[in-house]
């Protein structure tokens, strides 16, 4: 009996073995391609971590680069700004530039006009409008400075000179005792033409006060022809005090285009403001995403 039994069960054990089999191979099949496809997503997640991670590098050292670039053409831009407002904000130094263009604020504006065509190149747009209206109120600047230049070198020669004269009176024939009477005679001049103004004195006290000033003003020797004829011209001072009002709206003018200019471009060069952070945080979603789709196939797969 036990023989009979023993013969039945065997090919039965030996068939449901065989009908077993393929199930268990399509178990482990399934399981060993969730496996293959959980590597390969890794690896692709990897992968592109390390792409994102390089080009984020890449981009950062660019960025930094592009900025030290425009950090020093801006700085070079703001130098040579200075370099004319030193210039135009002391007429009395200027004097007429020459007309070969050899002067020293012919020279500054162009290296200015240089300076800020490197600012066009690198821009941006924004910034460059900025320089471009700082460097057109420095001009203008310039152009009151070279107005008033004349005048205001003569004014410094003949106060340094009569500052001398104070201490030397011995000589009446000295450059700085002639210097004096150039002074004085300006002085009455100058008196001579607000008492003729009001109608306190006639034609001739006034031409004669003037023809007393030219006469002190040659025989000193301090000045040239421009800066005698700037002294003589205006005698009340009234061109004088107008021009000089007009040179220092024109500064007031041009700092405030500078200062508008220099925030600009700080705002620019902060790596605070730099975009690429939230480029970086985006790529940054798209890999939580994949990582997401990626789970979800490995559980279908293992249903």
């Amino acid at each position: 009996m036990a023989t009979i039994v023993g013969a039945v069960c065997t090919p039965l054990g030996v068939a449901v073995g065989a009908v077993g089999a393929p199930a268990a191979a399509r178990v482990r099949l399934r399981g060993a391609i969730a496996q293959a496809d959980a590597v390969l997503a890794q690896a692709h997640t990897t992968y592109r971590a390390a792409l994102d991670q390089a080009y984020a590098a890449q981009h950062a050292a660019h960025e930094q680069w592009r900025r030290e670039i425009r950090r020093d053409a801006y700085a070079a831009f703001v130098t040579a700004l200075d370099e004319v407002r030193e210039l135009v904000a002391r007429p009395e130094f200027l004097d007429t530039d020459p007309e070969d263009g050899s002067g020293p604020l012919q020279a500054a504006s162009r290296a200015m006009a240089a300076a800020l065509a490197v600012v066009e190149l690198e821009g941006p747009a924004s910034l460059t409008v900025l320089a471009r209206t700082v460097q057109q109120r420095c001009l203008v600047a310039g152009e009151h400075a070279l107005r008033l230049a004349p005048r205001a070198t003569a004014m410094r020669l003949l106060s340094s000179a009569t500052d001398a004269a104070t201490a030397d009176r011995s000589d009446n024939g000295s450059p700085s005792a002639l210097a004096r009477s150039a002074h004085q005679a300006l002085t009455q001049l100058r008196e001579a033409a607000y008492r003729h103004e009001s109608g306190r004195i006639g034609r001739d006290a006034y031409d004669a006060a003037r023809q007393r000033a030219t006469e002190a003003v040659d025989v000193c020797g301090l000045f040239t022809a421009g800066q005698a004829r700037a002294l003589l011209s205006d005698p009340s001072w009234e061109a004088a005090l107008r021009m000089g009002s007009e040179h220092a709206e024109a500064l007031a003018r041009f700092e405030a285009a500078r200062g508008d200019f220099v925030s600009a471009a700080r705002e620019l060069l902060d790596p605070e403001g730099d975009t690429s952070t939230d480029r970086h945080s985006g790529r940054l979603q798209h890999r939580l995403s994949q990582l997401t789709l990626c789970k979800g196939r490995l559980e279908l797969l293992t249903e």
